[in-house]
């Protein structure tokens, strides 16, 4: 088994840690795409073993456009900084069409079983960066870095990796299946829980705001 010293590993989250306030664009629950990544976690995480978060199960599955700070357990929709990261996030909205992806394949890190994304126009790109710079100050946690690829976790490995060879073989088997494309029309503020699903345990996003992201007009 590979020791879980040797990869990055999640637990439960801890006040100033992983998985805080964010901006992500979520597949449609009703997509092709939305079950394909759903599937592909089920296999996944039984080569992993029991334990693993199912990052990519349905409803869970994202692209995160934006980490706005370190987790903290108490968020109140009320707070200002919120009202502030929603109005960031709407004002950007308004300048961008729905986002396209194109999911590639499976890739595997040292923490994660991720599907690789490709945006198939600018209009991911540029809610991206209409965001940061709508964000001002309160873009900090990720300032001055830009996300330069796009990509949905299936798994977050949190323990031992059961069966690691046969991982490992079964993602490079999945290196370049073609998962489809996805047309995601709303970027939304969320923030997450920890979900302990005795079989399919996963951090919860709870969604807090969302914003629609309008088709260009014509000019």
């Amino acid at each position: 088994m590979i020791s879980a010293q040797r990869h990055q590993r999640d637990s439960a989250p801890v006040e100033g840690g992983r998985w805080p306030v964010s901006v992500v664009l979520r597949p449609p629950a009703d997509s092709e795409l939305n079950r394909h990544l759903d599937a592909l976690t089920t296999e996944a995480a039984a080569l992993a073993g029991p334990g693993h978060w199912h990052t990519g199960r349905s409803g869970s599955a994202h692209l995160t456009v934006r980490a706005l700070e370190t987790y903290r357990e108490v968020v109140d929709e009320s707070e200002p900084v919120i009202q502030r990261y929603r109005k960031a996030m709407e004002a950007a909205a308004a300048q961008a069409g729905p986002t396209r992806f194109h999911v590639t394949g499976l890739t595997l890190t040292a923490g994660t079983v991720m599907a690789c994304a490709l945006p198939t126009d600018a209009q991911a790109d540029l809610f991206l960066d209409t965001f940061a710079e709508a964000l001002g100050p309160d873009g900090w946690f990720e300032h001055p870095d830009r996300r330069d690829i796009w990509y949905l976790n299936l798994l977050h490995f949190t323990t031992d990796i059961a069966d690691p060879r046969a991982l490992i073989s079964w993602v490079a088997s999945h290196r370049t299946t073609d998962l489809g494309t996805t047309i995601i029309p709303t970027a939304e503020l969320v923030r997450f829980h920890h979900s302990p699903d005795p079989r399919r345990p996963f951090m919860r996003p709870h969604h807090l705001a969302d914003a629609r992201l309008p088709a260009p007009t014509a000019g």
